[in-house]
């Protein structure tokens, strides 16, 4: 090789001048796990069920790939998250307590697949706390609030040029704008502003308007009878645009009430909509002073790297070549991370 093309080689190496919160990735531990949980029947040698543990850790590892982020936040829902939202709405969620078995093919009762829940997420935490990630959990607030919260945190942030949001969960599109994007891992799909406009026909901005509307099925939160997504666009064409606000759209309901039943059933059912708007926002309501200074402790106790650790854990838990290559797989994606500590 000629010494001038293996100068311009040396020239084209550029060392990663990024600082730990240039890009950040925030995942939705739960959601996370309960998607694996379902999805995978996964078994260790010994026959235990390792699908949401495995489906996890290689659920982070690819979003890492795909995101390239400096820094790794893992967030939880605290004991009793959503207890201040029941407080305002009774039936908030209250169709998630119905006993049924989630994996109905792995597990022979609710109480054999809970303990088999309870016993992945324990050693989840284990695995995580060899990382070099940030978890939080802080008692009394959902997962959403805190992702929420740190979300604007961010976006304010000039050192952070990039927030990634993991998540199935569409609640979270609300938070999108041109610095901030959410991973649909079941989609295998990230959703900035434009993607946004074009899967659901609502701008990012006025997406939690979208939701307060059509209420959320799985929260169990009624939204307007007979209002889909396609007449929602055709009674609000402007939700397409700039920012909207719910009393905008209960004041052009009250002047339009005589052209369609569905401008009548959004002024009968305003008082509900203001409820769906605090339940489903993430603007940090639910966050006390004290909350918040709870989320910034937790936020500056990050872990290191511990290899020897996080693979006596994967012998003990005999997952075999359930992460090919652990090992290499452990220093590409988390020694890169852990540089920036």
């Amino acid at each position: 090789m000629s010494k001038s093309k293996y100068t311009d080689l040396l020239v084209n190496i550029q060392p990663d001048i990024r600082k730990e919160l240039s890009s950040i990735l925030i995942i939705d531990g739960l959601n996370a796990f309960l998607r694996n949980f379902t999805m995978l029947n996964h078994l260790n040698s010994d026959g235990h069920h390792i699908g949401g543990l495995v489906g996890f850790l290689k659920s982070i590892g690819y979003a890492i790939r795909v995101t390239d982020p400096t820094k790794v936040i893992v967030i939880f829902d605290g004991v009793g998250g959503s207890n201040a939202r029941r407080n305002l709405f009774p039936d908030y969620k209250i169709n998630r307590n119905v006993n049924r078995i989630i994996n109905y093919s792995i597990f022979q009762s609710k109480e054999e697949e809970q303990e088999s829940i309870s016993n992945q997420m324990e050693r989840l935490i284990q695995y995580l706390k060899c990382l070099p990630v940030t978890i939080i959990s802080i008692d009394g607030l959902e997962a959403d609030d805190v992702i929420g919260y740190l979300t604007s945190k961010f976006e304010k942030n000039e050192e952070t040029t990039k927030v990634t949001i993991m998540s199935a969960d569409k609640d979270f599109l609300q938070l999108v704008s041109d610095k901030v994007h959410c991973y649909s891992p079941t989609k295998k799909k990230i959703y900035t502003p434009k993607e946004v406009l074009t899967e659901y026909g609502v701008s990012s901005i006025n997406f939690l308007n979208y939701k307060i509307l059509l209420g959320d099925l799985s929260d169990n939160i009624p939204g307007i009878n007979g209002l889909g997504p396609k007449k929602l666009i055709k009674l609000f064409p402007e939700l397409t645009g700039d920012k909207v606000t719910i009393n905008n759209i209960i004041e052009k309901a009250a002047e339009k009430i005589n052209e369609n039943k569905l401008y009548l059933s959004i002024v009968e059912r305003k008082h509900q909509l203001f409820i769906n708007q605090q339940l489903m926002s993430l603007n940090g309501e639910f966050l006390s002073l004290e909350n918040k200074q709870l989320v910034k402790d937790a936020f500056n106790n990050s872990y290191t790297l511990n290899m020897p650790i996080f693979l006596q854990l994967y012998s003990n838990d005999k997952l075999g070549e359930s992460i090919p290559n652990v090992s290499s797989w452990l220093t590409q994606l988390f020694g890169y991370l852990n540089s920036f500590k």
